[in-house]
């Protein structure tokens, strides 16, 4: 027998899976009279989530024990995207979902004893910044659309000892270093 919490994960890689292809769900094979009775709370709830992931346009992965999403992506009606980045097992799914909704990212944990510092030479600024939320350090507002042809989305996160989010720092640069200073820069 499975677990909630098993059927959540499993739940939540399909949802994913699905939401990320852009596959349309499979038709639901007939049930006989006696399993219905068992399947239908099931099959109920995983249609809801289903809406409501499609719905909303949110694609977050669950990590973790808690029940929030480790991160997620919203893609408003400006074509504007909002991160959401809760936990650090979070980060790399975080780049793969940027990449799949076309946006060149990548998203790195800052390292302290980062030889490379920051990034310098090859950063561009853009005319309306990536938009961070002071209340929430995981949370950022990028409009892909204006930024330059080669650039590359570079997100810095720092983590606190709990593995959630201390700061995301933004860039967008032309070579993507193997590693980043937290932070800024001080000048």
């Amino acid at each position: 027998m499975s677990t909630p919490t098993g059927f959540k994960r499993r739940l939540a890689s399909e949802l994913s899976a699905m939401a990320t292809h852009s596959v349309p769900a499979p038709a639901p094979a007939p049930v006989t009279p006696a399993l219905s009775r068992r399947l239908r709370v099931p099959l109920t709830a995983a249609a809801v989530v289903a809406a409501a992931v499609a719905a909303a346009v949110i694609v977050p992965t669950l990590g973790g024990s808690g029940g929030s999403p480790a991160y997620a992506v919203t893609r408003q009606d400006d074509g504007s995207l909002i991160l959401h980045l809760n936990r650090a097992e979070g980060l790399d799914g975080l780049q793969k979902q940027l990449t799949s909704m076309g946006v060149r990212a990548v998203a790195l944990e800052a390292d302290e004893s980062c030889a490379e510092g920051h990034p310098g030479a090859g950063t561009w600024a853009t005319e309306d910044p990536v938009l961070t939320f002071p209340s929430d350090p995981g949370k950022a507002q990028i409009h892909p659309d204006i930024f330059p042809k080669d650039a590359t989305l570079l997100l810095v996160a720092e983590f606190k000892g709990d593995g959630s989010v201390r700061a995301m720092t933004d860039w967008l640069v032309e070579k993507v270093p193997t590693c980043s200073l937290p932070g800024r820069q001080e000048e």
